[in-house]
Order: structure tokens, then sequence, then C-alpha cells
């Protein structure tokens, strides 16, 4: 269990600044104006015991890399808002399942936009047909984007409008970084994020911004192995 993670405060709005906690691999932490959102929450990568109630816990696929029941259960409480694509709602029936037929979710403060997320070329590992998700997060007027593991899909080419942008970079899984370069230059975030690298040398992801090759977009690399 990891004990410490890196820290990004981005601008939000008059409420106050986004804050991603990059806590490792795939999870990822989101806070604004007091409410805590968690992506693929794992108790590997961080001691949940310790760590805000979730208003909303958002989880990808059933792979244990990114679904643990243990960590769900340290941060929900009794009003937490849990969205889930593919089987993983096999599991936990109280969820909501985003899918082809679901694809949003709105309450008051955050909007959640589903995404499907698979493999074109490698497509043992994360098939089409199983309903994995990315997400698109709408909070304090900006637009984040947790692809999931996925390779770069059709559907990537109609996302726009990405401020913070997550993408895995995880060999032979997801997407090498020729693919995750490509699926940058289409989508334009502000911010661009590797993570899930397992797996893809240092070298390689510190080659993304060259393969990149935009001005107007921020590759921020951090440990996310």
């Amino acid at each position: 269990m990891k004990t410490d993670f890196v820290q990004d405060r981005r601008k939000g709005n008059n409420r106050g600044d986004i804050i991603f906690a990059l806590f490792g691999h795939a999870s990822i932490g989101i806070e604004w104006d007091g409410k805590h959102i968690y992506i693929d929450p794992c108790c590997s990568e961080a001691d949940y015991a310790r760590l805000p109630k979730a208003d909303a816990i958002l989880i990808t696929h059933h792979h244990d890399d990114h679904f643990d029941p243990k960590a769900v259960e340290l941060l929900r409480k009794s009003d937490t808002i849990i969205l889930v694509g593919g089987v993983v709602g096999e599991e936990l029936p109280e969820a909501e399942v985003l899918g082809p037929h679901n694809k949003s979710f709105m309450c008051g403060w955050m909007s959640v936009e589903a995404v499907p997320a698979y493999n074109v070329e490698r497509t043992q590992y994360h098939p089409k047909e199983r309903g994995d998700n990315g997400y698109i997060i709408e909070i304090a007027g900006q637009r984040i984007y947790v692809a999931g593991d996925t390779e770069l899909t059709v559907e990537m080419y109609s996302v726009s409008d990405i401020d913070y942008l997550f993408l895995p970079v995880n060999l032979p899984y997801t997407m090498t970084v020729e693919m995750a370069a490509e699926a940058v230059r289409r989508i334009k975030p502000r911010v661009f994020y590797p993570f899930h690298t397992i797996g893809t040398p240092a070298e390689a992801i510190a080659s993304l911004p060259s393969l990149i090759d935009r001005h107007d977009v921020e590759t921020f690399i951090t440990p996310m192995e």
C-alpha cells in the first residue's frame, strides 16, 4: 500500500480549484468544492481508510487492478454515487451501470458520460462486447476524460472540448505511445496525463511530448505504473 502520492492543483471556478490525486496505476482522485470523486480505487495504490469518503466512485471495468471491492467499501457512505461499466454491476447491484443504452448521469454538481473502452488490435484483453467504460466527468465547467483500459477507438474521434485527459499507455494491454500521441492530437486537451504505464519503458513515456508535437497541450508525466 502506498502512503504518498502526487497531487496536481488546477484552476476551477469561484467554488474552488480542482485537485487531482494521482495515487498510482489507474487509481485517481478528484477533489472540488468539498466533493471527492474516486476512479478505479484499489487498496494497492492508497490507504483509503485515511482518505475522505467518496461522494462518487467510478469503476471502468472488472479487472482487479481497477475494481477492488474492499476499496469501495472503505470509501463509500450512505449517499455515495457509484457508477460502473460492464459486468461490475453484477457484483455491485446497487450501482448504476452506464453503457450503450444509458450513457450519462447527472446530479447537481457533476455530470458523467460513458465512453466505450476496448481494444481494437489486441481484442483478447478488453473486448468491446464486455461493455467496459471510460468516463467524461464535468465539474466546475471543466471536462475530464479518464479513458479506462482502451486502445484508440472510433468513439474517441468524436470526443471534444476536453480539458484534462488521462490515457493508459500500458503495453501490451492498452495503448502504444504512438496510439496515445494520435489520440491526444485528435482530442486536443489542455493537459494530458499518461497513466497506467506499467510495461512501457520510461524513455518511451518521456518521448510523448515530442510525438504529440502540439505546443497547446501540456503533458504531465508522473509515476503512474
